[in-house]
């Protein structure tokens, strides 16, 4: 997730910026004005949170075929069959499939990911959600997921 810590700087600058310019439009009374900049801060947070969410999605990949890669070379062939089915269809499989096999579906990462993903596809088919969300905390919740995955 190299470009993980960009996206922050890159959405706390902006946010900052509309911030201050909705309390500017505030402290005027100019209350659509407000309402205006409230809803660039929404998109704003939901158009990095698909950014950083595209992130931590290719990590979960890359570890998947890590973690395949490690299981198809194992020297023992009752050991290697799931895998290699696996390596020849990785493309195809779903999002739960990959992270189910670097992540314990029992864990706190396994099923925030999994909430985070929905949250994703809402937000990249269209569904602009009226509500701001705390998107340098799930950027922390990012690292923590990315920290958890196995590549074994």
């Amino acid at each position: 997730m190299t470009n993980l810590e960009s996206i922050a700087v890159l959405f706390q600058q902006i946010d900052n910026y509309l911030e201050e310019l909705r309390e500017k439009h505030d402290a005027a009374g100019r209350e659509a004005e407000r309402d205006g900049v409230e809803h660039q801060q929404i998109l704003n947070e939901q158009a990095l949170f698909v950014l950083a969410w595209g992130q931590l999605e290719a990590d979960i990949d890359d570890a998947c075929r890590a973690a395949i890669e490690i299981g198809i070379s194992h020297d023992d062939w009752r050991q290697r069959r799931t895998w290699i089915v696996y390596n020849e269809d990785i493309e195809r499989l779903s999002f739960r499939k990959r992270l189910t096999l670097v992540l314990d579906r029992s864990s706190y990462e396994w099923q925030k990911s999994m909430e985070n993903q929905e949250f994703r596809n809402k937000i990249a088919h269209g569904e602009i959600l009226d509500t701001s969300i705390d998107l340098p905390n799930m950027i922390e919740d990012f690292r923590r997921i990315q920290s958890a995955l196995v590549r074994e």
